[in-house]
Parts: C-alpha cells; structure tokens; sequence
C-alpha cells in the first residue's frame, strides 16, 4: 500500500472521527435529523423532545401512532420493546397517538404533543382489567349497597347480607321498611330494628314506640334513634330507652339529624321551609324558605354542607348548618353528584360531568357523552370517577382526563365500588340472567 493511500485512508478515519463525534454529541444532547419530504433547511436539524409513560398496573406494551416502542440495545439477536414505566427519548416534535397494550386489560389510548427540549408526562394512568363478572346472587333489579368497612354487601330485593370474604348469605326478616347501613358501624337499620351479621347482634327498638312510627334514623354519636308519627318527630335514647318529642305539630317531608340540632323540611301555611330545632335551646332557631313545588330528601353525603335534594325539579340545595340564610347554593339539572372534598363537587345532568369548585363557584366540564348518565362513583384513592348509563359502566381517569368503557351489559343499576380494593359490585341483566355481580377493576 502507497504512502499516499495511506495517508487519504488516515484522513478518511480522522473525517468519520469527528463527523461521528458530533452525531453522537448532538443526539446525546437530544438533537435529531429531521429527513421528512419535502426538506426544510431550516427544520434540518431539531431539538428533540422525551415522553414519560406510566401506568397502574405497570408493565403496558408502548405505541406511538401504531409503532410499538423499541428499547436502544447493542443486543443482535433479539430487539427489546418498551413497556410501562419508561421514557422515550428523543423524539421529534408533534402530535402523536399514544396506546398502550397489556394483556387482559383495556387499551388506552390518547393524542399527546411532544415539545423541543421538554418532557411530556403520561403517569399514573389506569388500566382496567377486561373480565366477565361474577354473578353473587340472582335477583330481580335493585340496589348493591357496601357496608362502610366493605365487609358485607347488601342486597334490597332479597335483603340479602352477604359477607364477601366467603359469601355467606343472611337474609334478615320482611319488613315493608327500607333498610341501610349505619354510618359508622357494619349493622343495618330497618324501621326500628338494627340487624347485625349474625342474629345474636339484632336489636329491637320497634317495639317500644310502636309500628306506627316511620322514617327511622340513628345518630350513633349521640345515641338518639328518631322517628316520625303523626306530624310530630321524635326520638328514643338509647341510653335508658326513654322517649321524647323533639318538633310536634308539622307535617315533616324529611329530616336529617346532626350533632345537637335536628334539620327538617316542613310543608304549612302556603309554603314549604328547611328549619333548624336546637336541643339547648329546644326550639326552632333558623329557617329559610323553599321553592313551594318540590319533592324534597336529605342526603348524608358526610360533608359540612347540608345536602338537600329535589327529586321533583332535579335540584340540589346546598346549605349552611350554621346559618341556613346564609351561604346557599343551587345547582339546577343535576342528576347525580359525588364529594371529593368538602369544597370539590363532582355532578351530572343527563350527558355532562362537572366539577364545581365551591370556594369560588366556579363549574368546569369535565366530559360529555353520548348516553345518559345515572350515577357517579368516585374513587379516592385512584382518583378514577366510575359514571354509569342503563347499559355500560365507564371510567374516567381524572389525571389524564380519559375515559374507558370497562363492561356493558342490556342493562345496569345500583353499582357500589370498594376503592381500596377496586371491585365494583352493581346488578346487570345480560340475556336471561338477572343479578348482582361482582368485578375486579384493576
């Protein structure tokens, strides 16, 4: 070999030197040729931009407009794919289709925008398993009502209490009156009787009243059991079983009882009216004027606000307990509503979800749907809202603001969730086979 050839050899490996010296130097510091057609001079070279992905559970297969996400190796006999939680970098500004893939979950998928020189975070989306149901108990169409410590289910048109860990069932006696949970304990209330898991922990406060008595709530803090019976509310002390009347004299539509005052919606003289009676003082105190055509219910959603709903007009009143004049809010064409705070309202009509901030009024859409919406269910913990149609059970990721169709059926009612676990528990027809079911969502 000549001195000359050499040379231009020596030259040749000096030039590839520094040309891939400063290809490695610019994708290292995330600049990438931009070869698209027809050539701009001017986007030749680009800034790139990285995507952090993530999901719960983890382990997703990554896409970005259908090609799935390799991850760099020097292995070359096999090429490695990406899968959640990872980060894809250098990639060309723009918009691109993300999916993500695991086996035995719904895909998800949404358009996201990659930036120069940033990152774009896609954390903590949910991914929902894809699973039939489980069928816990035939029955006709009704409500599946967890306990508070998501021990037991209940079922109100068998009056089923079914124990989840083995699904035991205990069917409690027939009664004409509604029956619920306690709020702070894993018994039910049904007229004056309070049912346990076992009958050995039924109690029977019916009888010292009577059964003419009706609309029955326990205030477990203050070991009060009230009741109505002939336009008067009254109350037994569990304590030494005595009885006493709190307000006589008024047609009572609904009452809910809180601490040392009773708060009631009595309809007289031409009008219809929310009043506060106070045991210190025992009188009535506050009260403030309803629109007079109404169907009116006290919810114990567990916030400071007082909660009353017009079943009739689809309206909700939010009041204050402390000054019922005061602080009042009206929230027209609501169907359903679920608390994340007590100042965070998430709520629907009939196609909309909305979140309503009440420290500044201020209602935001979160989505709208092409089915009517029955219900809202939130999860806490996942910071997922579960909201149902009379066909399908959906859910939207309030990180991301992405909804999935999890399960459909020819139709759907009374769904519960248990958040920490995430199970959904709800009543289904599919073909000839009515009951309540039971779902793992994630």
């Amino acid at each position: 070999m000549s001195k000359k050839i050499r040379d231009g050899l020596f030259y040749l490996f000096v030039l590839l030197f520094i040309v891939g010296t400063v290809l490695i130097s610019l994708y290292a510091s995330g600049y990438k040729f931009n070869l698209s057609w027809p050539l701009r001079y001017n986007r030749l070279l680009i800034k790139t931009g990285m995507i952090a992905v993530d999901t719960l559970p983890r382990g997703a297969a990554i896409y970005l407009n259908d090609e799935p996400q390799s991850n760099l190796s020097l292995n070359p006999f096999g090429q490695e794919y990406l899968t959640t939680a990872a980060k894809i970098k250098n990639v060309l500004p723009g918009e691109y289709n993300l999916r993500l893939e695991r086996e035995g979950y719904w895909p998800f998928q949404k358009k996201i925008n990659v930036y120069s020189g940033q990152t774009t975070f896609t954390e903590n989306i949910n991914l929902f398993r894809n699973d039939k149901p489980l069928l816990l108990q035939a029955s006709s169409e009704t409500e599946a009502v967890l306990s508070p410590s998501h021990k037991y289910l209940y079922v109100p048109a068998t009056r089923a209490m079914i124990t989840l860990k083995n699904n035991e069932t205990r069917t409690l006696p027939a009664s004409d009156s509604p029956a619920s949970w306690l709020a702070a304990s894993d018994r039910i209330l049904s007229g004056g009787n309070i049912y346990g898991p076992t009958a050995a922990e039924d109690i029977d406060y019916e009888h010292l009243i009577g059964a003419e008595a009706t609309d029955w709530r326990l205030d477990e803090a203050n070991g009060r059991l009230y009741y109505q019976n002939n336009n008067s509310l009254g109350y037994l002390k569990l304590s030494d079983k005595a009885s006493a009347l709190a307000v006589s004299g008024q047609i009572i539509n609904t009452y809910e009882p809180r601490g040392d005052n009773i708060f009631f919606v009595t309809t007289g003289g031409g009008r219809v009216a929310v009043k506060r009676y106070s045991f210190s003082s025992q009188k009535t105190e506050d009260e403030l004027n309803l629109p007079t055509v109404g169907k009116y219910e006290f919810h114990n959603d567990g916030v400071k606000l007082l909660v009353l709903y017009d079943n009739l007009n689809k309206t909700l009143h939010l009041l204050n307990p402390d000054n019922l004049q005061n602080g009042s809010q009206t929230i027209n064409n609501i169907i359903s509503w679920q608390w994340i705070d007590d100042n965070t309202l998430l709520y629907n009509n009939n196609w909309e979800i909305y979140r309503l901030d009440l420290k500044t009024g201020k209602s935001n859409l979160l989505t709208r749907v092409g089915e009517e919406i029955t219900k809202l269910i939130w999860n806490g913990d996942s910071e997922y809202l579960i909201f149902a149609s009379a066909t399908t059970l959906n859910a939207l990721d309030m990180r991301i603001n992405a909804s999935t169709k999890f399960f459909q059926a020819d139709k759907i009612a009374g769904a519960s969730l248990d958040g920490k676990s995430n199970i959904i528990y709800f009543w289904a027809r599919q073909g000839a086979e009515t009951g309540v079911y039971k779902m793992i969502m994630q």
